[in-house]
């Protein structure tokens, strides 16, 4: 009971917000696969707005000293909920193929297994540099994406087979600094890995 105390305690904004963007990251999809234009449009609203949040939250809590535990874990378990949730969509409608997320999840969820296991050690990773540039990157991607999706469904006259060139160059990029990040990842933390492993 005193261990959800403290944790309901460490729900600053910064956290709310990053819960906020968990939230939407859950529900959006269903609106964006089966809504109507406008329900679509509300829902890439809202995506844009968790999105915003992924600056806002970090922003306020190095700012005003509100920096936590809590948003140390939380913060980049938003974002791969937000991205890795937003791509599947966008597979399952066939915007996109499958072969291109399958390395961002395999990278996505092999990094966040090392950090519950360092969390598990008390040791909170913060992101880096190169993974935040990433987590950028894609979800301008994820951007493209809906931007895409809304011109073909529902926009035909305004849609162009450069759009189609666009998103394969975004998801180009992305994939190089997805796996970019998680090398380096793996770089920084060699020591902490191996004698992780060496202890199992």
């Amino acid at each position: 009971m005193c261990e959800f105390f403290r944790t309901f305690a460490a729900m600053n904004i910064p956290n709310i917000l990053t819960s906020t963007r968990i939230l939407i990251a859950l529900v959006a999809p269903f609106f964006l696969i089966n809504g109507s234009l406008w329900e679509r449009i509300i829902a890439g609203l809202f995506v844009f707005i968790a999105i915003a949040t992924d600056w806002l939250d970090g922003w306020y809590a190095r700012k005003y000293n509100k920096v936590t535990r809590l948003g140390k874990i939380l913060d980049p378990i938003a974002d791969k909920v937000l991205i890795l949730i937003s791509f599947s969509v966008f597979v399952y409608m066939d915007v996109l193929s499958i072969w291109w997320i399958i390395p961002i999840f395999i990278r996505e969820i092999v990094i966040t297994i090392y950090r519950f296991i360092f969390l598990s050690k008390n040791i909170v990773v913060a992101a880096t540099k190169s993974g935040k540039i990433k987590t950028v990157i894609q979800m301008l991607t994820i951007g493209i994406a809906y931007f895409l999706f809304m011109t073909r469904r529902h926009f035909r006259e305004y849609f162009s087979e450069y759009f189609d060139v666009l998103l394969t160059v975004a998801l180009t990029i992305t994939l190089f600094f997805t796996i970019k990040s998680g090398v380096n990842f793996i770089v920084n933390n060699w020591r902490i890995i191996k004698r992780f492993h060496q202890i199992s």
